[in-house]
């Protein structure tokens, strides 16, 4: 697989994570007056580098509609681990990201609640979603150690590209 494939599976990925979410956060206490719906998020993909110490996977911009996801690692990804790591990855990602989006701004918090979901929805403690939340990429690319500075990195800012399709369920003012 790669990014241009992975690009057009994204939002069907990211309705799953929806429904996951929804299924399981519904009956947390935390969550009882908060909601667990979010509608018109949109996906970028960014060009973000990594470092020796780890990387950002993704980010919500508090209280925006903006999720991105770091070009940088994915293509890593993509290219040393099979589809259902890259899948498990993306899912991780877009679930993180999604929580974010509901409100919790605590690392920590999305962190366990994240997990939780995973926990939940795939049971087996071998699935590469829960062993992600656990434990992150390093399970699976245990020596990453790369440094990797974007070419484009301007000082005004990053270059987000949209990915199309994204929360269209969401967005029925369109219809």
């Amino acid at each position: 697989m790669n990014l241009e494939e992975l690009k057009q599976k994204m939002p069907e990925i990211f309705e799953t994570v929806k429904k996951d979410a929804k299924k399981v956060l519904s009956r947390v206490e935390n969550f009882s007056g908060r909601g667990v719906h979010r509608a018109g998020l949109t996906l970028g993909l960014v060009d973000m580098g990594m470092g020796q110490g780890g990387f950002i996977g993704g980010m919500h911009f508090h209280p925006g509609t903006d999720i991105v996801i770091n070009k940088s690692p994915l293509r890593i990804i993509l290219k040393s681990q099979p589809y259902e790591i890259v899948w498990a990855y993306t899912y991780h990602i877009l679930l993180h990201e999604y929580i974010h989006s509901l409100g919790v701004i605590d690392e920590w918090r999305c962190r366990l609640d994240t997990l939780k979901v995973s926990k939940e929805i795939f049971k087996n403690a071998d699935h590469p979603a829960i062993i992600l939340a656990e434990n992150g990429i390093g399970y699976y690319i245990p020596n990453l150690k790369v440094t990797y500075i974007p070419p484009d990195r301007r000082p005004d800012g990053i270059i987000i590209e949209y990915i199309t399709g994204f929360d269209e369920e969401s967005q029925t003012y369109f219809s």
